[in-house]
């Protein structure tokens, strides 16, 4: 009898802590890098897509021969963005009425040289020089920059993470 109660004994407070440990140092050890290919993904695919609004806004523009904006909004959660035939300003709630390819962006910010962007209907060009930031936190950005008189779109990063892109 008294060797059957010795095999029975259970796991002890430090035992189960022990394992408790260990179990949340690989959990952390496996969700960081996991963590940050999410960021990655969602940079990528958030500059993608203003990258795209940008061609979309030169094309239209000169295909429509007529001149376009771009106007951005953004708010702590959500960034708002759109095409429209006219510089009016807009505000979050009225930013996709009559709107050109309206587009969302959760869990990013954006921010902008300018608060309409316009592009020319006779050459497509956008007039000014300046960028569009993309970014998670403050520490590390995307940037679509655009010059007016070459027309060319570049994406560079600063920071310290540059999600696969050139630094500026």
């Amino acid at each position: 009898m008294s060797t059957t109660i010795k095999n029975m004994r259970g796991t002890s407070l430090i035992e189960v802590l022990v394992c408790c440990l260990l179990l949340g140092v690989a959990g952390q050890w496996i969700i960081s890098p996991l963590k940050f290919q999410l960021d990655n993904l969602k940079m990528k695919r958030a500059v993608a897509q203003v990258h795209s609004a940008f061609i979309a806004g030169r094309d239209t523009a000169y295909g429509m021969k007529k001149d376009l904006w771009l106007h951005i909004q953004s708010t702590s959660s959500t960034s708002f963005f759109a095409l429209h035939a006219d510089a009016n300003a807009r505000t979050q709630s009225s930013i996709f009425i009559h709107a050109i390819n309206p587009q969302i962006l959760s869990d990013v910010y954006l921010s902008s040289t300018a608060t309409a962007l316009r592009f020319s209907g006779v050459m497509g060009k956008p007039s000014g020089n300046g960028n569009i930031s993309v970014w998670l936190d403050e520490e590390s950005k995307v940037k679509v920059i655009y010059h007016d008189i070459t027309g060319r779109v570049r994406i560079c990063a600063t920071g310290d993470l540059t999600y696969g892109y050139s630094t500026c």
